[in-house]
């Protein structure tokens, strides 16, 4: 059965999707969906996704978005692989970690990436709004020393290798360097992120 991943390639949540496809092996039909010349907003995508978002998944009908759904639904073509845990106190820490990225550190980058890329690129903005950006920057210093920690006895956020390194390990591959915030000094951060890299995918999916 095909698998249909609309995405805008650069968009770092379509990327979470693509290096996990590529982890289990699932070929993706990768469709491009472009919102800056309004691709997301036309009336057969947003039958899709009402969003207007990408990624957005599309398997024999079913169509699925967010990326930590799709992430999810992947990994149970592969329960072999125990991608979202292999038991019911590991399941629950993967939910526990989707949720505080989601909720905490995720959004303080999006609120820079807002600010920064798709204000003044994609909808003609003034960015650089100050008050939040200072916010977004307080926010991350908050959180990050949280997944360091988590990180200090560990080679993955719960231990084996899960989503939650799909979800997480993607976004701070690249945002610190587009978005211009520093995560060196996280040094478990960074052998985490370094584990990650030296996967044979990772830097072309």
């Amino acid at each position: 059965m095909t698998i249909t991943l609309y995405e805008l390639q650069p968009s770092p949540h379509a990327r979470k999707v693509r290096l996990l496809a590529a982890e289990l092996g699932i070929p993706l039909n990768k469709v491009p969906v472009d919102p800056r010349i309004g691709e997301t907003r036309t009336s057969e995508f947003l039958a899709k996704n009402p969003n207007g978002r990408v990624p957005t998944l599309e398997e024999n009908g079913f169509v699925l978005w967010e990326s930590p759904a799709i992430l999810k639904y992947l990994s149970a073509k592969h329960p072999e692989r125990s991608l979202c845990g292999a038991d019911a106190k590991t399941q629950a820490l993967v939910d526990q970690w989707i949720c505080w990225w989601v909720g905490g550190p995720e959004a303080a980058i999006d609120a820079l990436a807002w600010e920064l890329i798709i204000k003044p690129r994609v909808l003609n903005q003034p960015g650089n709004d100050p008050g939040i950006m200072e916010d977004a920057r307080a926010r991350l210093d908050r959180f990050l020393p949280v997944l360091d920690k988590q990180l200090a006895d560990r080679d993955y956020i719960v231990g084996p290798l899960s989503v939650v390194d799909f979800l997480i390990g993607p976004r701070l591959d690249t945002a610190p360097a587009n978005l211009d915030f520093d995560i060196s000094h996280y040094k478990n951060i960074d052998a985490w992120l370094g584990r990650l890299r030296a996967k044979p995918y990772w830097k072309d999916a």
